[in-house]
């Protein structure tokens, strides 16, 4: 890739990194000034590029990278792989070890149980009050490069699993649009670091330095956190949506539960599960089920994992694209609270795939249920695509359809 065709983020968070390395040069791993196309490439034994992918090639050959998005993580090769949610000090692939990285495991089937779940530890992060390891391995640098979260949720988990994994002299770099930034976010920064602040703006674009780790965080809680909706435990990771809550367009659909339930024969899936809560309902509701959940986002699926468990529910996971993990023809039911937005992008064109990919899953007079804000285009692309829909209820601002497969 040619350092001009960067994203305006991508390239000042090159930019801003420390202590270029000529010597290091290499036209394959370079990287761009935010204001020119000068390529260099940073000085820092390991370079972590966490949620975007765009950067691995000018990261050097020291890098591992992580994506909580399938569609992004199927582009970064599995032998640099570290989810930073499941990482620790000790692990070989961590960007604190001085040696080179070695093959991560999370990586061909994206099915698979995540590490965390198969070792059955609890996420990497400090109790509160706790202080930082003495003998934490370290290196003399260590660089993060970081697609900031908008979510403060979000940010504040992934800052105290690298609080928990990254040695005292670690650099995070976290770039973000500016009309996405807020100051909230230094806060949430400073909770576990002691160094934070704002660049300057450039092409739309600003980064946070984050450094120095805090000897004692300001811990407000640990994640992934819980709470009880409707009788049922509901964990969730701080990237999922509403967290651990039920926001009012799931409540609504879900307050058509046994009409959903009689058009279920045997297997049911949960389009875009979040934390789990509709899998559950349906898991608890229909006990001889088979109750899929999919989602693209690795913070969903292992939600909805931790929910469904904490409840004796059984539901089969999937991350993956939309439906993509089932069988043609595999399924009753479809229920969904689809996105419409990718990150901070407003974007339809994968919410109408998954819709459109209904039709291969359903069998024939199977049904989908949908919820939607009542601005968008759902119903006219179901009626379209998928089959006859039928509104089952409105309020103020959410949709609630029923569509039979065509």
């Amino acid at each position: 890739m040619d350092a001009a065709e960067l994203d305006p983020v991508d390239a000042l968070i090159v930019a801003e990194s420390p202590q270029i390395d000529p010597p290091q040069q290499d036209s394959a791993h370079a990287t761009p000034d935010a204001g020119s196309t000068r390529t260099q490439s940073p000085l820092a034994n390991a370079v972590w590029v966490l949620n975007r992918p765009r950067l691995i090639p000018f990261a050097g050959h020291r890098v591992t990278a992580w994506a909580d998005d399938c569609r992004d993580l199927a582009g970064i090769p599995s032998t640099i792989r570290l989810n930073p949610l499941t990482a620790s000090p000790q692990d070989p692939d961590s960007p604190t070890t001085t040696s080179a990285p070695t093959a991560s495991q999370p990586a061909d089937s994206l099915t698979d149980t995540p590490p965390s779940e198969k070792s059955g530890e609890r996420r990497p992060g400090p109790s509160s009050g706790q202080h930082r390891a003495a003998d934490h391995p370290t290196t003399d640098r260590q660089l993060v490069w970081l697609d900031l979260p908008q979510s403060l949720d979000a940010l504040d988990e992934l800052l105290g699993c690298l609080w928990h994994v990254l040695g005292p002299d670690a650099h995070i770099i976290a770039g973000g649009r500016i009309k996405h930034m807020t100051r909230s976010m230094n806060d949430v920064a400073a909770r576990w670091f002691d160094e934070v602040h704002a660049s300057l703006g450039v092409r739309k674009a600003r980064v946070l330095h984050i450094s120095r780790p805090r000897e004692r965080p300001a811990i407000t809680g640990t994640w992934p956190r819980s709470s009880t909706v409707d009788g049922l435990t509901i964990h969730a990771h701080g990237g999922v949506f509403h967290t651990t809550g039920l926001d009012a367009g799931t409540a609504l659909l879900l307050s058509h539960l046994d009409d959903i339930a009689a058009d279920v024969r045997t297997d049911v899936v949960d389009l875009g599960c979040g934390n789990g809560i509709i899998a559950a309902q349906l898991a608890r509701r229909l006990p001889t089920a088979r109750v899929h959940a999919t989602d693209v986002s690795w913070q969903a699926v292992d939600s909805t994992r931790r929910t469904a468990a904490a409840n004796g529910l059984d539901v089969i996971t999937h991350w993956c694209d939309g439906l993509a993990d089932l069988p043609d023809a595999s399924m009753d039911v479809v229920v969904t609270n689809p996105p419409f937005h990718r990150g901070t992008a407003q974007d339809h064109a994968p919410t109408f795939a998954m819709l459109t990919d209904a039709v291969r899953v359903l069998r024939p007079g199977g049904a989908l249920w949908c919820v939607y804000n009542n601005h968008l285009p759902w119903a006219a692309h179901l009626r379209r695509f998928v089959g006859q829909t039928r509104q089952v209820t409105r309020n103020r601002h959410y949709t609630v359809t029923r569509t039979v497969r065509k």
